[in-house]
């Protein structure tokens, strides 16, 4: 996992140790459930993101072996599926998810193309019944925060006054000093050419050069509506948290550079007893996700906590 550092997994086998940093591979596992939340049959699958749109990372003398992608996430937008992934930049495509021998095959492609075509990605294990095809090349969502953005919440708002329109879909980029959102469009882009890339990831004064494969989406600009939406007033919390309970105020460690939270996926009692397979679990759960780097503590480990900490 790169989002720790190497000294923690120092004395792991070297196997587990290559197959944590040493690689290059951008795999994603996908499955179907059903109402049970068990995977259907033949529709789990691993696919290779970044090699069939050619986004895989240089292996040179200046780049080490390491991963393109981190941080998958998948939004139902619009009744759309869009998968979000942090490149150093945030970058975003819209997926077709379908079972084998269903939908026109005629529009989709087995090789990527400059034009936009959507187009299959292959299935490296698992079963056959579920097919994987995006919607055209990733785009990339620029913010102030240039290559550093990272884990936005991607969310929409239904069209007040054209209730019947799709929704207006939003990414919230900023949590901490000041809330900032920002309405995108993730379908669309421009292209800023190299130059605009450059300009975005490099002090100005500095040497403006760099072949990296990523470029290839990071040109294709994310259009966004409108400017961004800010407040110094902190969003409320959508849900409470052992954290919030055990380390309340300002100080809480979840609430540093807060991206990525969500919720909520809500069990009741019967999803969680597995429609009656399971009679242990009497009360329903709400389960949400929280993402963020903390800096650590010691005390975060006591079982007391004293009052100045």
């Amino acid at each position: 996992n790169p989002c720790f550092p190497r000294d923690v997994f120092s004395d792991l086998p070297k196997p587990v140790w290559e197959a944590v940093y040493h690689t290059t591979t951008n795999h994603l596992g996908l499955a179907l459930l059903d109402v049970n939340y068990q995977m259907l049959p033949g529709y789990d699958i691993v696919i290779e993101v970044d090699t069939q749109v050619g986004l895989k990372k240089n292996t040179t003398a200046s780049y080490a072996y390491s991963v393109t992608f981190v941080d998958y996430r998948i939004f139902a937008l619009n009744g759309e599926i869009y998968l979000h992934i942090n490149a150093n930049t945030v970058i975003m495509t819209r997926l077709i998810l379908k079972a084998k021998g269903f939908g026109d095959d005629d529009k989709m492609y087995d090789k990527f193309s400059a034009e936009d075509q959507a187009f299959k990605l292959n299935n490296l294990f698992g079963g056959d019944q579920l097919e994987v095809t995006l919607a055209h090349q990733f785009n990339t969502l620029w913010t102030d925060e240039g290559v550093h953005g990272k884990n936005f919440a991607i969310f929409s708002v239904p069209n007040a006054t054209h209730p019947d329109n799709p929704a207006a879909i939003y990414a919230e980029i900023h949590i901490t000093p000041h809330h900032q959102v920002q309405q995108i469009d993730p379908d669309r882009y421009q292209d800023i050419g190299l130059r605009g890339v450059f300009e975005k990831v490099f002090k100005k004064g500095t040497r403006k050069r760099r072949n990296l494969n990523i470029d290839a989406a990071n040109r294709r600009s994310m259009i966004t509506v409108g400017n961004v939406t800010k407040s110094d007033i902190a969003p409320l919390a959508s849900f409470s948290t052992v954290d919030e309970h055990r380390f309340p105020g300002k100080s809480a460690p979840f609430k540093e550079s807060a991206h990525g939270g969500s919720c909520c996926v809500s069990f009741s009692v019967d999803d969680i007893n597995l429609g009656g397979t399971r009679n242990n679990h009497h009360e329903s759960l709400l389960v949400g996700i929280a993402h963020t780097k903390i800096t650590w503590k010691p005390w975060y480990i006591k079982s007391h906590i004293p009052q100045k900490e």
